[in-house]
């Protein structure tokens, strides 16, 4: 991991200690860990609706990802933006991982319901076949699947994300609906 121990001004610019870190040098790690840990854990913790030991863990995770990977920092970048970005994303990630568990026990709570409702609804066999086509989706579909069903995010947002064209949001929605109903028809209730 560390190589070099070496002496450096702790005035250094922050893609300079991010080179010396990429050769090994573990005060230049320090350094950057002073200066942006505590700042990190401050703006983690407002997105994680102020759990700091959470925020912590990110933070923690955002610094380890900068020890495995140093050379992913590109020095065409300004380095806060980057380390910021890295800390939001994780933060992201864990919500979206929290909201998923989260859906996944209504979406069972749900099924449960609608077994009482249509109690001749084999709901093991429904959960089978979801869980099935969903395994069938692209990364594409899973990923417009997850954000536009699970997570409920407008069109424009699910563009942002998966960084493709509204329109290309809109017609994957159309096209994953209509494979969804293609393969659940037997699920089909009639009123």
């Amino acid at each position: 991991m560390f190589k070099v121990r070496s002496k450096i001004n702790k005035d250094l610019p922050d893609a300079e200690l991010m080179q010396l870190l990429a050769k090994g040098n573990r005060i230049a790690f320090e350094i950057i860990y002073d200066r942006y840990f505590y700042k990190l854990v401050g703006f983690c913790k407002r997105l994680l609706n102020e759990d700091e030991e959470l925020a912590k863990d990110i933070v923690q995770e955002v610094f380890i990802k900068i020890i495995d990977k140093p050379e992913s920092f590109s020095t065409h970048k300004v380095f806060s933006t980057w380390i910021y970005t890295l800390a939001k994303y994780l933060c992201f990630n864990h919500i979206r991982n929290e909201q998923n568990r989260k859906d996944l026990i209504q979406q069972n709570y749900q099924f449960e319901e609608a077994t009482e409702i249509y109690p001749n609804t084999d709901s093991k066999l429904l959960k089978l076949k979801i869980a099935e086509l969903y395994r069938s989706f692209n990364d594409k579909e899973k990923l417009i699947f997850i954000l536009r069903f699970e997570q409920e995010l407008s069109i424009k947002k699910i563009a942002e994300i998966a960084e493709i064209p509204e329109g290309s949001v809109k017609s994957g929605i159309y096209y994953l609906l209509k494979k969804i109903g293609l393969h659940l028809k037997e699920f089909k209730h009639e009123y």
